[in-house]
């Protein structure tokens, strides 16, 4: 089904990443974008109106993305209608139970739009046993490289602190919050930003709040580099999500050690996507298996039996 012909349902509790998902949804050309704020609406919504897809983030009020599953399974109009759930992460117990209900894909929080296209238009053309395309990787090979983003309106901030990381990792740097969020929203973002708080313009705590409101950088791991050291503005810094927050001057070795444990997380929530992907694949396989031995069955009983 092509997209200019597909009616979205997009669950998702938050408004302001509900709102950044429905503008990709409609910028990519889907015929219509419904939008609930929770569970409970996201039923009414399917009850009442012809949907194609469904679009659901599980952490939800009144009813998470699971019962929603769960219950749409159990109603005979909704059964079949194809659901991708959207998780910041998600247990096996729970992943177990989403491919049991039928679930048609799961996005592991950050993913690019890119992928979110990518696996819509999969699952609306039914070819959801094979994994999504990534980007290709570059000619020096540093797309296997995990990336760093340095955000700093002083040159020399940036030059020192990129090169404390270019032999481990992929650095992109930026001067101004606003390049910071174009690199961050782009098919190509960050695993984990250093970002300077005093800046011109938009500061680090603003570009930190609109980080969170983004699905490619709602989970970005970010760590405050500042010479602010007063205990309310640390606050405001982790409260706007941060991991850590690193005083200047900064400790090169310390520093380095906060960004390869926050790698370390990086490529656990890597894995958790990559591991969903082959228990689908897998009880994909075993479920046609199932189906290839009734066919046999079937065609070897007795004429009449």
């Amino acid at each position: 089904m092509h997209p200019s012909q597909t009616t979205v349902l997009l669950a998702e509790s938050a408004g302001a990443m509900r709102q950044a998902l429905a503008s990709q949804l409609e910028a990519a050309g889907f015929a219509r974008v419904l939008q609930a704020k929770d569970g409970q609406r996201a039923l009414q919504i399917l009850r009442s109106e012809p949907v194609q897809v469904v679009l659901a983030d599980i952490d939800m009020p009144v009813h998470n993305g699971l019962e929603v599953l769960e219950a749409m399974r159990a109603e005979p109009r909704l059964a079949s209608l194809p659901f991708l759930l959207m998780s910041g992460g998600l247990d096996r117990a729970s992943a177990a139970k989403a491919i049991q209900l039928g679930i048609d894909d799961l996005l592991i929080k950050p993913f690019t739009t890119r992928r979110l296209l990518e696996r819509m238009q999969r699952v609306l053309t039914r070819g959801a046993a094979a994994p999504a395309s990534e980007p290709a990787p570059d000619v020096d090979g540093s797309a296997d490289r995990a990336t760093l983003l340095v955000v700093d309106d002083t040159p020399d901030n940036l030059q020192l602190m990129a090169g404390l990381f270019r032999d481990r990792f992929k650095v992109k740097v930026a001067q101004s919050g606003e390049k910071a969020l174009s690199i961050c929203q782009s098919d190509a973002p960050p695993d984990v930003i250093l970002l300077d708080v005093m800046m011109p313009g938009m500061d680090g705590f603003e570009v930190a709040r609109r980080l969170r409101e983004h699905h490619t950088s709602e989970y970005t791991p970010i760590i405050f580099v500042t010479a602010i050291t007063d205990e309310m503005a640390r606050h405001k810094g982790l409260s706007l999500g941060a991991i850590d927050y690193v005083f200047k001057p900064i400790d090169p070795e310390l520093l380095k050690l906060r960004v390869g444990n926050l790698m370390v997380y990086v490529e656990h929530r890597k894995q958790l996507q990559k591991d969903f992907d082959l228990l689908r694949e897998n009880a994909q396989l075993r479920s046609e298996v199932q189906r290839l031995r009734g066919d046999l069955q079937r065609l070897q009983a007795p004429a009449g039996a």
